[in-house]
């Protein structure tokens, strides 16, 4: 019963905070302090509930500082962290935002490289660690465990703050993605089409093709003095044509396993339509 009753407030919890990022009414600094006091005020209930209602067992203990913990303590490191984001946001212009998010990004990636082994652990839903890493009375110091803050040993284990980290960075990891796409957006929306409208075009060709085009475009380096990343490439590729093509790194290797054809089939493609199209000019 302690499990259900904290999955539903946790659920109503969750409801609460969107409502008040979405209150366009509310300072920043007001959405972090109403945002921070709910997530605080709902730590507390379920510490009373840990710390006076024993678990029946040693699987229930794990369970709940694995996967139940982690999930609610990393509200409390997101909106520290989206506060962070957002007020140190430069003011200026759409690059500076734009160069200002990818270094947010590239710190988040960072972070994960740092602690690939129980990054790898977490993702991988393994659990020969579980007993080191999620039971209280097997609170443990270890040199990978770095940057931990001071534990509760009534409410803490040697993992679930380093998982809910991981779990806060994987949501401020798609906030800020989703930032870049709308100053994307934004950037097709103001950008003159052929005969200044806004119409978008279809791709009607395969692919795999415009996988091949992203990466001619890519390490040709023309697109935004070279500061333009093989994603950004790609989103706007998606964008512009209506396409979703998936992990741009799995198509690519498609290409150069190519047995029967060239591996380089449409920029050949492209080559050669346009020599013919001088040679008849020409003519």
């Amino acid at each position: 019963m302690r499990k259900n009753i904290s999955k539903q407030d946790f659920r109503k919890l969750r409801v609460k905070l969107t409502e008040i990022l979405n209150k366009p009414e509310l300072t920043l600094v007001e959405k972090f302090n109403q945002s921070i006091n709910l997530v605080n005020d709902f730590l507390d209930e379920v510490r009373t509930t840990v710390t006076t209602v024993a678990f029946k067992d040693k699987f229930e203990e794990i369970y709940f500082f694995k996967f139940e913990k982690p999930e609610y303590y990393a509200q409390k490191i997101f909106h520290v962290a989206l506060f962070t984001l957002m007020s140190q946001k430069p003011v200026g212009t759409d690059e500076m935002v734009r160069t200002y998010l990818l270094e947010e990004l590239a710190f988040v990636s960072r972070f994960f490289k740092q602690h690939a082994f129980y990054y790898g652990y977490y993702r991988s839903g393994f659990t020969e660690l579980d007993d080191s890493l999620f039971l209280r009375e097997t609170l443990i110091s270890s040199p990978l465990l770095m940057d931990l803050p001071e534990l509760d040993p009534d409410f803490c284990t040697g993992g679930d703050y380093l998982f809910a980290k991981f779990i806060a960075y994987e949501l401020l990891q798609d906030f800020i993605l989703d930032q870049l796409k709308k100053l994307d957006i934004k950037d097709l929306a103001i950008t003159p089409m052929i005969g200044g409208t806004s119409k978008k075009f279809d791709w009607t060709g395969e692919v795999v093709n415009l996988v091949e085009l992203g990466y001619a475009l890519y390490l040709s380096k023309q697109i935004n003095h070279n500061k333009a990343s093989l994603a950004d490439i790609f989103r706007w590729l998606e964008d512009s044509f209506g396409v979703t093509i998936g992990i741009p790194a799995n198509r690519f290797r498609e290409i150069k396993r190519r047995k029967r054809i060239a591996r380089t089939h449409f920029i050949d493609l492209i080559r050669v339509a346009l020599l013919d199209y001088m040679d008849d000019d020409d003519s």
